[in-house]
């Protein structure tokens, strides 16, 4: 007789089910009834307890790895464990030039200084927010009375920094003890935060103590110190032991942590700022500063997802915060400027296509709320941490992310004895499911299309759907300079289709040349490109170019443009390619969907199946 319970079936009724199996073949029970109420209320509460503990178990589980983690406070301590501190919520930033004109004012300073912390105002959505300057800004006088504020580093741009600041003050206990310091707010930005060290409660001079994850060399006299989110989102401030991870303050020293409390991302799109005290001029007269916004506010963001440490952590954890390999670039330039970039994709100069050893390139696609400012100024700091973090003597070279969008023309079969809905609403909802399908699939690196992942979806959208197909094309843009002849070369991301003798494989949008509407396209059975003017579709142009199907290549040379129609600044050249199935971008390549230029049309039938 079996005397074990089966422990592989763990929902409730088969726990139930296999109690009552165990207990009729015992002789003790042998001629009850288990479907009575009493017995049978027992073995519900015998099963309910031995679900939940099995659920218990199974989410205890989940939440011990990284990749199955589904709690905030599991991924933090995980990720933690492996040396990776999840990004905590960031400042929006605005950049701005502040100045003074103070002509006719007797006894003007010849110099004028601004702490750090100097004030701004503004609103965004109705609400209102307070922007700050982080560091001492000073302005001379020209001559005439003319102050333009600068940074240290003699920049006349300002960054300004949304939030409150915030200081947090304790006292140092017995270094023996493993002291940690917790700071109660869940906004901090770890970006800005300032610890120093007095040595006693009224010491004015103090030591700096610096971020370990921005330490290259750490010995037992490296004054460092550890900022991290705690499980309960709080954060925690360490030292290091004394030894390997650098001093801990003494017992008894006063210990300074100054931060912004911020908003994140609620803050990001301001661009009207108002100054909220006047400037000191001299000892009896102020004055309001003229501000000049140079970018309105971005790169406010929330804390770090859940998804994003899952991804960014192991990658951290193999990097060992040095550069090495091209992912090492990648995980490390994501970790520093988290908040503005949206995608990175590094890779080896001899994956290249003109291959260039001993270089590391690297794409790295913005948000779409960062001015050109701010992407030239982060392009400035990836390099610099480059300098500091890689160990070889690699050139990096930033990329720009290249767009290919997708052009398609979609056919269905549509049955409408099937549905009570009309054709035009199922149109309608097949194309949105296109573009759900491209906003979830597309439009980062690595990210490719897959024309029968599509056509299932599309085939889904309702049972009057009784088939798809869909014709791909790959679209890249340039922008001529119009009225003079120039040349441009295209590059896709996947093969081209080779000539044919029935369909043109390379077409563009309008364009006016000598008056007249024309487009470009390739002979048929030829590469060679040619100017066709629509109106008649005489050749204006024998040849204008040619395509390299083998590399995705396209060549327009000495092509003359005068005007482009629709109100465009740019000509939209398409290409079928070689293989519509399936396109993979590689290197520096972005999918994206061109719904102007695709069309979906819903074909009747009476067939149901």
């Amino acid at each position: 007789m079996a005397t074990t319970i089966k422990s592989t079936a763990l929902d409730f009724q088969a726990i139930k089910n296999n109690l009552k199996e165990y207990l009729e073949k015992e002789n003790e029970f042998k001629d009850f009834n288990f479907e009575a109420s009493g017995l049978s209320n027992l073995l519900d509460v015998l099963a309910y307890n031995t679900h939940i503990n099995a659920l218990t178990a199974n989410f205890a589980l989940n939440e011990s790895f990284l990749g199955t983690a589904q709690l905030r406070s599991s991924m933090v301590s995980l990720s933690e464990g492996i040396g990776y501190i999840p990004d905590s919520k960031n400042a929006s930033t605005a950049q701005v030039k502040l100045s003074l004109n103070l002509s006719g004012i007797v006894n003007r300073s010849p110099r004028i200084s601004v702490a750090s912390g100097y004030k701004f105002t503004t609103s965004v959505d109705d609400v209102d927010y307070t922007f700050q300057t982080t560091e001492t800004i000073s302005a001379t006088d020209d001559g005439f009375g003319f102050y333009e504020f600068k940074q240290n580093n003699g920049s006349n741009i300002i960054p300004i920094k949304e939030g409150t600041s915030k200081t947090k003050t304790f006292i140092s206990g017995d270094n023996k003890e493993n002291i940690t310091y917790i700071i109660p707010d869940k906004n901090l930005d770890l970006n800005t935060a300032v610890v120093k060290v007095f040595p006693s409660s009224t010491a004015l001079e103090f030591t700096a103590y610096k971020n370990i994850l921005d330490a290259n060399v750490i010995n037992n006299d490296s004054t460092l110190y550890i900022l991290k989110e705690m499980p309960n989102g709080y954060y925690e401030l360490t030292f290091g032991n004394g030894t390997t991870l650098g001093k801990t303050p003494d017992a008894g020293n006063k210990i300074v942590v100054e931060y912004l409390s911020v908003s994140g991302a609620d803050a990001n799109f301001a661009e009207v700022f108002e100054p909220v005290n006047e400037i000191s001029v001299n000892e009896t007269t102020t004055r309001t500063p003229t501000i000049t916004v140079e970018s309105k506010s971005a790169g406010g963001a929330e804390k770090e997802t859940l998804e994003s440490i899952r991804k960014n952590a192991p990658f951290q954890y193999a990097s060992q915060n040095r550069m090495v390999t091209h992912a090492d670039y990648s995980s490390l330039v994501l970790r520093n400027f988290s908040s503005l970039i949206k995608d990175i994709k590094a890779w080896g100069g001899e994956d290249n296509i003109i291959k260039q050893y001993g270089c590391v390139f690297m794409s790295v696609l913005f948000n779409s709320d960062i001015p050109a400012t701010t992407v030239e100024t982060t392009k400035t700091a990836i390099l610099d941490l480059a300098e500091q973090l890689s160990i070889a003597s690699f050139d990096l070279k930033f990329s720009d992310p290249v767009k290919t969008f997708v052009e398609l023309d979609t056919k269905f079969q549509f049955n409408e004895r099937l549905t009570s809905l009309t054709l035009s609403t199922v149109k309608t909802q097949v194309e949105d499911q296109i573009r759900t399908y491209f906003a979830q699939n597309t439009g980062k690196f690595d990210q490719a299309f897959r024309r029968s992942n599509l056509l299932t979806l599309i085939d889904e959208v309702s049972p009057a759907v009784l088939s798809s197909r869909t014709e791909v094309k790959m679209q890249q843009r340039f922008t001529p300079t119009l009225g003079l002849q120039s040349d441009h070369t295209l590059k896709f991301p996947v093969e081209i289709q080779s000539q044919d003798d029935e369909n043109f494989v390379i077409t563009s949008t309008n364009f006016v040349f000598k008056n007249v509407n024309c487009v470009i396209r390739n002979k048929l059975n030829s590469n060679t490109l040619q100017v066709i003017n629509l109106t008649d579709n005489q050749v204006l142009v024998d040849n204008v170019g040619n395509y390299a199907s083998s590399t995705g290549f396209v060549y327009l040379v000495g092509l003359q443009v005068d005007s482009i129609t629709g109100g465009q600044t740019f000509i939209k050249v398409s290409a079928v390619p070689a293989n519509q199935s399936l396109l993979v971008p590689q290197r520096n390549d972005i999918l994206e969907y061109d719904e102007s230029r695709s069309r979906t049309t819903g074909i009747l039938t009476t067939a149901t199946n």
